[in-house]
């Protein structure tokens, strides 16, 4: 683990997502790629063959992928949420319901800064918005800074 910090935590779901990406890009992208180096390769001086570098360029972010999900897979801690779906306090694989002075309701989930996608509703523990939420209870009220004013909210549910 990454003495750093705190272990990356992420869900299932997203573990399995991870794999299925190793998983292709193992078996359906390096291939690929090693053919066109091979074709490259074939196709004359290596040492002033565009395609041959590009495709030398592809396989090290290729790699650098590989290597990116095989240490997160590695190193991360997978939360488990089939619990009784009620939860003390907020945490990583909470679902929060929070409503703002306004009335506005909105519902989170929290995951980590790798699985973070607030377009579907899913923010990182990391974010202002997660970070104000964390260890928080219902009925608690949480200050937001937002760009040029101070947000409040009110935690109303947890799961």
């Amino acid at each position: 683990m990454n003495n750093r910090h705190k272990p990356t935590v992420i869900s299932a779901e997203f573990r399995a997502e991870l794999e299925r990406e190793l998983e292709h890009l193992r078996v359906d992208v390096r291939p690929q790629i090693a053919e066109r180096l091979h074709a490259a390769r074939e196709g004359g001086d290596s040492s002033d063959n565009t395609v041959f570098e590009a495709a030398k360029e592809d396989l090290a972010r290729l790699n650098a992928r590989i290597a990116e999900i095989e240490q997160t897979l590695r190193e991360a801690a997978i939360f488990n949420s089939n619990g009784n779906g009620h939860h003390a306090l907020v945490e990583i694989g909470s679902v929060v319901t929070i409503a703002r002075d306004d009335g506005r309701v909105s519902t989170y989930t929290i995951v980590s800064s790798l699985e973070a996608s607030p377009t579907n509703g899913k923010v990182s523990d990391e974010s202002p918005i997660g970070q104000a939420l964390c260890g928080k209870k219902a009925g608690d009220i949480v200050s937001v800074q937002a760009p040029g004013r101070t947000v409040s909210y009110r935690i109303t549910a947890i799961q």
